[in-house]
């Protein structure tokens, strides 16, 4: 049995329940929220240690505050993970359970690692970020962050060389099945990818807090423009590296797939295009802080698209392909899909509004038609909840 072969019979016989390409594109472009909110999670996280180490007053306040959106960058980035997961799932089944049987054990750890990262982070802001103590549960979380990030990238890397999958399950013909190797790997990627983005996602981060915040009427705006100073002064610093590493990893990954120049373009673009936008906001960057997240978003977007055909050269050295992937329209799974989208939707913005109003007001309010929207958004998720329930019910009592 060939590559092709072996990848076309793991694949799921049923198929996908829809156009197979239409979830490649949703695949990419949840990856760029999933990205952004982890990324931004270290970016955070990074700095509060910073801030209590050198306890300066204004990087203390700022400190504080980042500590804060510590905990809710990685809950973000958990809940935005899920739908680029079950795309992968969906089109690319082989490479992601071949991938993780092949980890099984740090695929597993993976769920533990995010946890204590979690909850660390979020011990740091309730009980130490006032006075700066448990600094310890900052960095454990730090590290507990980072070590799942390098688990997904090795369960990535190795998922799109398929052709090694048989020598890593069964070298020298002796089956491994404990899952603890970390087969494959590319430290110039993963440093762009993680760290370095983590760094831009954080100076975006900055600038869009200080441009929201300055629209309070009891805002300061001393401290503010500081803020916003400091996460250009980031990305001018972080950006050159961002080319650096880019080029590395074109060098060291793209000669295996013939996509050395393509990846050393995309990194050089991405890394001049950074340094100029944050250049350009030397007079009042506090002013720039929605520019400065659209424009990071745009640039996720053309590394998630990088990310995406990387994959698919790859993979196309076997023929495999999503666009031949089998797929048979099923519309119930399709009308559940849209239905739980439009609620999620709904929810998530009226948050958002929530957000956004209240942190433009001293005193937290909002407006009658935010609260209305509130309204039908959380029936429309009570009853879909209540749905799920009849339908579990139904199935259990009725459909052995």
């Amino acid at each position: 049995m060939d590559v092709q072969e072996m990848l076309e019979m793991m694949r799921d016989p049923l198929g996908a329940p829809f156009f197979p390409v239409v979830f490649q594109v949703l695949l990419v472009v949840t990856w760029v929220l999933h990205i952004h909110f982890v990324t931004g999670a270290i970016g955070s996280s990074t700095f509060s240690i910073f801030a209590f180490l050198h306890k300066d007053p204004s990087l203390l306040r700022l400190g504080r505050i980042t500590a804060r959106l510590t905990p809710n960058m990685v809950g973000l980035g958990i809940v935005t993970g899920i739908a680029p997961l079950l795309f992968v799932q969906t089109i690319y089944d082989p490479l992601w359970y071949a991938s993780n049987t092949l980890a099984g054990f740090w695929s597993v750890t993976f769920i533990f690692v995010v946890m204590g990262g979690y909850s660390l982070a979020y011990l740091f802001y309730l009980k130490g970020s006032k006075d700066g103590r448990l600094l310890w549960s900052a960095v454990a979380s730090l590290v507990l962050l980072c070590f799942a990030g390098w688990v997904m990238h090795v369960l990535h890397t190795v998922s799109i060389r398929p052709d090694q999958w048989m020598n890593w399950y069964a070298p020298g013909g002796v089956i491994d099945t404990r899952g603890i190797q970390f087969h494959a790997y590319d430290v110039p990627r993963l440093m762009f990818l993680l760290p370095l983005q983590a760094g831009l996602s954080f100076a975006a981060t900055l600038m869009f807090v200080a441009w929201y915040l300055r629209q309070r009427t009891d805002a300061d705006l001393a401290f503010l423009d500081w803020t916003a100073s400091l996460g250009r002064r980031i990305g001018l610093i972080v950006a050159p590296l961002y080319g650096v590493f880019g080029l590395l990893w074109a060098f060291t990954e793209g000669p295996e797939f013939g996509l050395t120049a393509f990846i050393a373009a995309v990194a050089v673009g991405l890394s001049a295009g950074l340094f100029a936008f944050f250049w350009l906001q030397g007079k009042r960057p506090v002013l720039a802080g929605a520019k400065a997240l659209g424009v990071w978003a745009l640039a996720l977007l053309v590394v998630a698209v990088t990310r995406e055909v990387i994959r698919s050269v790859s993979l196309s050295r076997f023929n495999y392909s999503v666009a031949t992937y089998p797929y048979i329209i099923d519309w119930g799974s399709v009308l559940m899909f849209g239905v739980t989208s439009v609620v999620g939707v709904s929810v998530v913005t009226y948050l958002i509004m929530v957000i956004y109003q209240s942190g433009q007001s001293a005193d937290g309010t909002v407006s009658a038609k935010a609260e209305g929207f509130g309204r039908v958004a959380t029936a429309m998720l009570g009853a879909w909840f209540g749905f799920f329930v009849l339908v579990g019910l139904f199935s259990s009592l009725f459909l052995r």
